[in-house]
């Protein structure tokens, strides 16, 4: 970490160096333009002036400046005379921009460049009172020229900084990874470690990190002695009973009665483990999102109630279904975990001749699964724990139904699962109402 740390600052360091120096250059250049033009514009009007007054242009031919050249030229194009040469021998100017545009404004200006000899040309014209139009000219090198001539000076820059550049990222380097470092050595006592304010949200997230996996840790201890204390019940009562059998203790008359009670303890621990195994699976899809699609809530609902109506005439319950269309989005198969499990349950702990009430409704933003039924209800003080794994409100009657004290805690999974809420209300010796909430 610390070498790549320190290659990525000397490598932005560097680029900054580098960077800098060009558009310095370009910056530089572009004011020396600036400057040049109107230092040309500034002796182009004094010349003017000079030939104004006195109508001579004998002595541009005689002008020795190599730094300057003046070209007088006609109203039509053509070089009367010229400083550096023979005013016979040029060609017409009359196509040229700046002489062009003196002859409509009365005066002109153009920078041409030549890629050949890397050379900067600055053209002035002026138009005089006569008609004639004096041009003045001034040469210099190049902006690449200009950057070339440049470049043993930035090397040179760039060598001190890279230098530099060395000893601060060294040192910088060292005082951003040591935090970390520190960091990393002192995860165990993370409450107590301070850093600086760039790095607490990151030590803020291992803090919750660290909650959060105590919590599982604790949930996962309550989890294993809720299943070790369920899984020994049944257990503990076929192998007593299966004992009194293999060993000729139990009476003839007694062999069903057992071998029917052997089976019902089987059955439980079947249902156990199915269930256990349900939560498993559910921790694996939570974040399986291919497996979500839109699923219409009414048709699950509808199968749910078909499939547990056997259950709900044995017990002498009631279904009644009043499914509105209901699209949701989520994993079908979970949801009708979901629904089967709320159905179930709301058979299991009804009354004689009670009824369940299974409805589905939607509206702009939200849809809704409504699961009621005229039950023996949850008490107050325990209708904030239902959900938890393996609570059981009357464990008696749990046993009895052959309840695992699982499915409740499935279906908040699933709800949570599909980013949904449940609200519950029951009234003990009344019923209870369970509504799940789907955000559209």
């Amino acid at each position: 970490m610390i070498n790549k740390t320190f290659s990525k600052i000397l490598t932005l360091g560097l680029s900054i160096v580098l960077i800098t120096s060009v558009l310095t250059t370009f910056v530089f250049y572009k004011n020396y333009e600036q400057q040049e033009k109107k230092n040309l514009q500034s002796t182009a009007q004094i010349v003017a002036s000079e030939m104004d007054s006195n109508d001579d242009y004998s002595y541009i031919s005689n002008l020795n400046e190599k730094n300057i050249r003046i070209t007088l030229i006609d109203h039509n194009g053509k070089v009367l005379s010229d400083s550096l040469e023979d005013a016979e021998k040029m060609e017409s100017h009359a196509d040229r921009p700046e002489f062009k545009e003196a002859l409509e404004t009365g005066e002109g200006s153009v920078i041409r460049k030549s890629s050949t000899v890397d050379k900067t040309t600055f053209y002035y014209a002026v138009m005089l009172g006569n008609g004639n139009v004096m041009r003045i000219a001034s040469s210099s090198d190049s902006v690449y020229y200009a950057f070339y001539k440049a470049l043993i000076f930035i090397a040179v820059i760039m060598l001190a900084v890279m230098l530099i550049s060395l000893a601060l990222s060294f040192v910088i380097t060292k005082s951003i990874v040591k935090p970390v470092v520190e960091l990393g050595q002192n995860l165990d006592n993370i409450d107590n470690f301070k850093t600086y304010d760039e790095l607490q949200p990151f030590v803020d997230s291992i803090k919750k990190q660290n909650e959060r996996k105590k919590q599982l840790d604790k949930q996962k201890k309550e989890f294993t002695a809720n299943i070790s204390h369920e899984l020994k019940t049944p257990l503990t009562s076929i192998a007593g009973y299966a004992e009194l059998i293999e060993n000729g203790i139990a009476k003839p008359e007694d062999v069903k009665p057992f071998a029917g009670t052997i089976r019902k303890q089987a059955l439980r621990l079947v249902s156990l483990t199915e269930d256990i195994i349900q939560l498993s699976q559910l921790d694996e899809m939570k974040n399986d999102e291919d497996a979500f699609e839109s699923v219409e809530l009414s048709d699950i609902a509808e199968r749910c109630v078909q499939a547990l109506e056997m259950n709900a005439r044995s017990k002498n319950v009631k279904l009644i279904q009043k499914c509105a269309p209901c699209r949701v989005y989520g994993n079908p198969a979970l949801l009708e975990e979901m629904v089967y499990n709320l159905i179930d349950n709301a058979i299991r702990y009804n009354k004689e001749n009670g009824e369940v009430t299974v409805s589905t409704a939607t509206n702009e933003n939200k849809a809704f699964l409504t699961v009621e039924d005229t039950g023996i209800g949850i008490p107050k003080k325990y209708q904030s724990r239902i959900f938890e794994r393996f609570f059981r409100v009357d464990k008696s009657r749990s046993k009895e139904t052959g309840g695992t004290g699982l499915g409740l805690a499935i279906v908040k999974h699933i709800v949570q699962t599909h980013n949904a809420t449940i609200n519950l209300y029951s009234v003990e010796d009344v019923g209870t109402t369970i509504q799940i909430e789907f955000q559209k």
